[in-house]
């Protein structure tokens, strides 16, 4: 996620935002403008304070720079022209950037620049924002800071508005900074300088190719660099030595780098770093990634999201997003990333991986005012814009994928990334690559919603199978995957659904068994007999009430601190009791044992000090308990159940399930230790068919 530029992207299942650069898209217009910074930052920890000069050369036609509202300019010049009437030039403008915020507008025409030309502006700034209130809510980060400067670290995010920038304009940057000594700096291009001058440090970061802006960290970090090769490093920056964590990252670094360069093309950095930060952090940067230390330290991250934000330098950082048309790089960097790491695990777990989608799309956007089609996604800011504009789109991507072949779905790949380097790109370049039509666009990007399919009239035959597939208006145009299981084997067919009804028969010779899409190819709407409970569908709602059974003392206090921490707010409904017959999604905590034999479904028991999943025992001294439920005396209503072993760990309990949507239960250990989850089976599928 993102300020005021919008590049830097939350890590989860993602993770959020990418680079919107404005300007063309297609190779041969003209390219968008260019601001060349050249600038001289020093940093004074004990006062919170940064003074730079920066030497600009800025295009044409431009009409002004933005400049952050916490910083004061001491002279603005012209070379060879003289210092500049401050008074003239500079405005404060007040509540037009994305967040509402304030911030300095510097006229170029007043200052001679209407056709360009050198600038150059020195200021300074205090910051001294506080981060112990920083932490990853569920679908982006609380409390974002965009600079802060202390013992603890320095931080100076571009939404600060540190270096002057303008819209529809991209920037190249070359930048020297001065720290205290023990200060190490990172960011984006490459470091042609790393001096010691007595108690200062002095860096220099150059960085050629355009981004629409720069992110800067620095902290007394444990560098390590390795060449990959001639012009390449794969490097970490961490607060401690850590020897195999390290190892681990430089490793998948590698891996990651070699791949893409497989899949895509050459790699676009001099560098990849892996950053850890003090305070939470998701961020993918060009040629860096910023992540909290405890995020890092996640077993699952080096192989499943640090890979995601690996991808995104060819998808965000070098091809960036004309957002006209939407932005397509979440979802395409999902299936290169997280979806292609299933695909090399088994065709099993990409299968799960793309019905998850469409379980999420089902929670998530289940009211369709929550609904919108995808060119209007830019960037993810709650379940709904996440279900749409991340797993919608690798859903889209997947479809092409399976209509074109995967050899010229790689090549268009290719030849999007190599035609479009440090360009914008729209949905509308990938599908002329894809060779898709105007229809397809008007089907996937335009339109809101997802198609829903009826299986009906199924009849086996000696030597065929026959059935009828219907939708609702207005139709899709859709080839529908149908699965055939008889004696010689199973076959996938493809039968074409143009209208809102269509009659097909296959030639199979005794056929037992017909299912439409049991692989979750197309995206659709899922039945919900195709669904069962999970804690997605919970999240999925912004109505919760919270039902405890007699809670008292202790427990009551951390019940009430749990539903203010689930519902990300301070207005919560508890009640103690009966489950409210109108609660479509009840979060239940620590039910008595008349509510949790209603709620219980078949494989779980709750007995004591301890619970019994599939056989296997846990203690409620050592474990918690959370489970999705289907409610019989509720049709349609799921319930969330919380059985805490603790009062004290109650609401610590609150984050950690929202990690794990996608799951029907979950065992959590009271310390250190791997969550146990899984799900409950399905219902059976309206789309699947029996002899």
């Amino acid at each position: 996620m993102n300020q005021t530029n919008t590049r830097r992207r939350v890590i989860g299942p993602a993770l959020a935002m990418l680079a919107l650069a404005a300007g063309t898209a297609a190779a041969g217009e003209a390219a968008p403008a260019v601001i060349a910074h050249r600038a001289e930052a020093t940093f004074d920890i004990a006062k919170h304070t940064v003074v730079v000069r920066d030497h600009l050369v800025v295009p044409a036609d431009l009409s002004c720079l933005r400049l952050g509202d916490g910083l004061a300019v001491t002279s603005i010049t012209r070379p060879g022209q003289g210092a500049l009437a401050t008074a003239d030039v500079l405005t404060r403008v007040q509540g037009s950037t994305a967040d509402g915020g304030a911030w300095q507008r510097l006229d170029l025409a007043a200052a001679g620049l209407a056709d360009g030309g050198e600038l150059v502006l020195e200021y300074g700034g205090t910051f001294n924002t506080p981060v112990d209130q920083v932490e990853f809510s569920r679908e982006n980060v609380g409390g974002e800071i965009s600079a802060t400067i202390s013992a603890e670290g320095i931080y100076l995010a571009s939404s600060s508005g540190w270096l002057a920038g303008a819209d529809s304009t991209l920037a190249t940057y070359d930048v020297s900074l001065v720290t205290p000594a023990g200060y190490e700096t990172v960011t984006q291009g490459r470091r042609t300088e790393h001096r010691a001058d007595g108690a200062l440090l002095h860096t220099r970061w150059v960085s050629g190719d355009p981004s629409d802006s720069l992110d800067l960290v620095a902290n007394r970090f444990v560098v390590t660099c390795e060449t990959i090769r001639e012009g390449l490093e794969s490097c970490t920056y961490f607060l401690a030595d850590e020897p195999q964590l390290r190892a681990t990252y430089l490793e998948r670094t590698r891996a990651y780098i070699a791949m893409y360069e497989e899949m895509i093309g050459p790699y676009p950095y001099a560098k990849f770093a892996t950053v850890e930060n003090w305070f939470p952090t998701g961020y993918g940067m060009p040629s860096y990634t910023l992540l909290g230390g405890q995020v890092l330290r996640l077993p699952f991250i080096p192989t499943t999201s640090f890979g995601h934000e690996i991808a995104h330098n060819w998808w965000g950082n070098s091809v960036f997003v004309e957002p006209g048309e939407g932005n397509w790089c979440e979802g395409l960097t999902s299936w290169c990333a997280d979806y292609h790491y299933k695909e090399l695990e088994s065709p099993a777990a990409a299968r799960e991986y793309r019905r998850n989608l469409l379980k999420e799309y089902a929670a998530y956007v289940a009211d369709p005012a929550q609904d919108f089609p995808l060119k209007d996604f830019l960037s993810r800011h709650s379940g709904a814009t996440r279900a749409v504009g991340y797993g919608k789109s690798m859903m889209v991507f997947h479809m092409i994928d399976r209509a074109i072949g995967r050899e010229r779905f790689l090549g268009a790949l290719r030849e999007v990334a190599a035609t479009h380097r440090f360009r914008a790109a729209s949905w509308g370049d990938f599908l002329r690559a894809f060779g898709q039509d105007d229809a397809f666009a008007a089907q996937w990007l335009r339109r809101t919603g997802a198609p829903t399919l009826a299986l009906a009239d199924v009849r086996f035959g000696a030597g065929e199978v026959s059935f009828r597939l219907s939708q609702p208006e207005p139709a899709y145009e859709l080839d529908v995957p149908v699965v055939v299981t008889a004696p010689g084997g199973v076959t996938e067919h493809l039968v074409h659904l143009s209208g809102t009804d269509g009659s097909y028969k296959l030639a199979v010779a005794g056929a037992t068994k017909l299912a439409v899409d049991p692989d979750c190819h197309l995206f659709r709407h899922l039945d919900p007999a195709e669904i069962e409970p999970t804690i997605s569908q919970v999240f999925g709602s912004d109505r919760h009430v919270f039902v405890t059974d007699g809670a008292a003392g202790p427990l009551a206090e951390a019940s009430q601190a749990f539903a203010r921490a689930f519902a990300e707010s301070d207005s919560v409904v508890v009640v103690d009791g009966a489950l409210p017959d109108d609660a479509r999604t009840a979060v239940v905590l620590n039910p008595g044992p008349a509510l949790l034999a209603r709620l219980a479904p078949a494989g779980l028991t709750v007995a004591g000090r301890f619970f019994y999943l599939d056989g296997k025992r846990y203690s409620l001294d050592a474990a918690d308990l959370v489970f999705a439920a289907a409610d019989p005396r509720r049709p349609g209503a799921t319930a969330l159940v919380v059985v805490c072993g603790a009062a004290d760990r109650l609401p610590g309990l609150a984050g950690r399930v929202s990690h794990y949507g996608k799951y029907s239960w979950l065992a959590l250990p009271a310390g250190q230790g791997r969550v146990e989850r899984g799900n409950w089976p399905a219902g059976a599928s309206p789309l699947l068919a029996t002899r």
